[in-house]
């Protein structure tokens, strides 16, 4: 008897484990996958992306007017937490290899292969709010319009959340030419690095005419010291 009333307490024990265990996964799956406040996460995102020391990106962005679609950029950069930069690819019909290592830019002549050097140079610098250069800058977000959470995105690796909202932008260069944003932005789950955006924005004299920009950004934190290209050399990491 006493062993049957053992056998009982350690059944019922196993059931209270049970059900407190389910309970746990059940409000961690409300939380992760239910209770999502889309303000609250596109701020943590945003400080979160903002803050790497450094990261690699591809970007790319066409426009498209009444003549069709125009590639403007496709490059992959890197930054490092330095704030040096090596930036190659295609800009505006245009092959380009770029370092800036400090105040040194390094700019690859095409026709002839080698390495150009202006030491003091600011001039990538003073192009900050260059989408190319510095890719966050298009997200400097504010005034966040028409904020949506549409969901975990099952068919991209690792199901990120997806935010899409019509912003400000906070970037004198694409504001002097470009208004009416929308965005979309793919958050990493647990990090909350963004990992992709997309942005959208029509011309202000011409409301047909619209851009398009994607940029992705992976390797947050793990980018190592870029060091000056050698002469003849030096092709960008793969």
């Amino acid at each position: 008897m006493f062993a049957r009333l053992g056998r009982r307490k350690v059944l019922l024990a196993l059931i209270v484990v049970l059900l407190l265990g389910m309970g746990a996964w059940g409000y961690n799956f409300y939380l992760r996958e239910i209770k999502v406040v889309p303000e609250e996460l596109i701020v943590k995102a945003l400080d979160t992306t903002h803050a790497a020391g450094s990261y690699r990106f591809y970007l790319e962005g066409y426009l498209e007017a009444e003549g069709g679609r125009i590639e403007v950029s496709r490059v992959t950069g890197e930054r490092s937490a330095r704030g040096d930069l090596h930036l190659w690819g295609r800009m505006t019909g245009q092959e380009v290899n770029i370092y800036q290592i400090g105040d040194t830019t390094y700019y690859k002549d095409v026709l002839s292969g080698r390495w150009m050097v202006t030491p003091g140079n600011t001039a990538l610098q003073q192009e900050l709010f260059m989408v190319e250069v510095n890719p966050l800058s298009i997200l400097k977000i504010t005034n966040l319009q028409g904020l949506q959470y549409k969901g975990r995105q099952k068919n991209m690796p690792g199901r990120p959340y997806l935010l899409e909202l019509q912003p400000d932008v906070n970037n004198r260069l694409l504001n002097t030419y470009w208004q009416n944003y929308y965005c979309k932005l793919w958050i990493e789950r647990g990090s909350h690095y963004i990992r992709k955006v997309e942005l959208v924005a029509d011309h202000r004299q011409k409301p047909g005419d619209r851009l398009y920009i994607t940029l992705e950004l992976y390797d947050f934190n793990k980018v190592p010291k870029i060091d000056p290209p050698k002469e003849g050399g030096n092709p960008p990491p793969a």
